[in-house]
């Protein structure tokens, strides 16, 4: 038999964690071979040597990119399967991430609120991008963006929610709504794969920096005691992030839950759901999901659309007088409306991408906030813009 023909069956066999007696039985089975396995094993030690493993990387001057997941090496001499590790992560580093980054949860009792003003207190933000690159060789203009920026931006969102609090009493509820694409990417790709993205952290700094910072300012909020109840809502179905951002909401959404009576923190599955307070409906969506979309909504609201959220409200059978479709993704403000609901866009909270700052100009960002009364339609909404750091 000639061996040589098999060397990639027989280091696939290796690669996937087969020793070299287990290889030469199975090859020998499958081939109906006569010959000792030492045969088979000699070969195996020849083609994997470390010195005919560099000398194959060193002649063909490989290197290995990031976003490749496995590749072969093969020259005359050896023929190598390699897998990428670096960037790779399991659920094993989920949880020791998680672990390091939060450390132990604690039952905190907070003292009871008595409300009189039926209104929630809202905040949204969207597109935070935790991992993003602006400023590489690449950028047209070139803008800081990292994990000191993101924390500062959370701080803004938080001084602006204690200002509302000191102006206008205790809530009956606050909301921070986020409308997905917290993390920019996985593996230097969107989680719907096939379009490389610029990232400036690995997998898990970006993971770390997204859950330890949003949590802080979570806990900072709740511990202003300026509600009876608050309610955390994330969009888990968006194009950047995916599954990704959903496990880092899933995260703090465990640990506040755990460590608060009053807490609701939600992460969505479908590309729309929706949430009721009094006779107002918010429908939340990001604006492209994780795997289906072909396109992204438009910042206008077309007669498609218009159709599709219709079709929506009727078949969950939505009955409030008040129905508020929110959306990111497009990164920009606006505001439409059709007979049956709104339709608003919200900012990103993150600066302009490397591809936003080519292809579309400098862009501004922000976050929004809605003082909301239970009963009536007199939404007060205020849009917060950060001040870009220029590079």
């Amino acid at each position: 038999m000639q061996w040589n023909n098999y060397k990639d069956e027989i280091l696939q066999l290796k690669q996937d964690g087969l020793g070299s007696r287990k290889i030469a039985k199975h090859l020998l089975e499958k081939y109906n071979e006569k010959v000792a396995d030492s045969v088979v094993r000699n070969y195996l030690r020849k083609w994997t040597t470390p010195s005919t493993f560099e000398a194959a990387l060193s002649e063909n001057n490989f290197s290995f990119p990031d976003q490749w997941e496995y590749g072969w090496i093969k020259t005359k001499e050896a023929s190598v399967f390699v897998k990428n590790k670096a960037e790779q992560m399991t659920l094993d580093d989920v949880v020791d991430t998680l672990k390091n980054s939060l450390g132990d949860v604690k039952k905190v009792k907070l003292p009871k609120i008595d409300v009189s003003n039926k209104k929630a207190l809202r905040a949204i933000i969207t597109d935070a991008h935790v991992g993003m690159e602006s400023n590489s060789q690449d950028a047209l203009f070139g803008f800081e963006y990292n994990e000191s920026v993101f924390k500062s931006h959370l701080s803004i969102l938080f001084k602006h929610i204690q200002d509302k609090i000191s102006a206008n009493g205790a809530f009956d509820l606050i909301i921070v709504d986020d409308l997905g694409d917290g993390l920019d990417g996985f593996n230097g790709q969107t989680t719907r794969g096939g379009h490389h993205l610029p990232q400036n952290m690995s997998n898990k700094e970006a993971w770390s920096v997204f859950v330890k910072n949003k949590l802080e300012t979570c806990i900072n909020i709740i511990e202003l005691n300026g509600a009876k109840k608050f309610q955390f809502r994330n969009v888990g179905n968006d194009n950047h992030a995916g599954d990704f951002g959903w496990t880092a909401n899933t995260a703090i959404k465990l640990v506040l839950e755990q460590r608060y009576d009053n807490v609701e923190y939600i992460v969505t599955n479908k590309p729309m759901e929706h949430f009721v307070y009094g006779n107002h409906c918010h429908i939340l969506t990001h604006g492209k999901d994780k795997s289906l979309m072909m396109r992204n909504w438009s910042k206008e609201l077309n007669p498609k659309i218009d159709n599709l959220i219709r079709q929506y409200i009727d078949h969950y059978g939505i009955k409030s007088k008040f129905i508020h479709l929110d959306k990111g993704d497009l990164h920009q403000v606006a505001y439409d409306r059709s007979p049956k609901f709104d339709y608003r866009n919200f900012m990103s909270f993150a600066p302009p991408s490397q591809w936003v700052q080519v292809n579309m100009g400098v862009s501004y960002c922000g976050f929004s906030m809605q003082v909301i009364p239970f009963d009536i339609n007199q939404v007060e909404h205020t849009d917060i813009f950060f001040d870009l750091i220029r590079i």
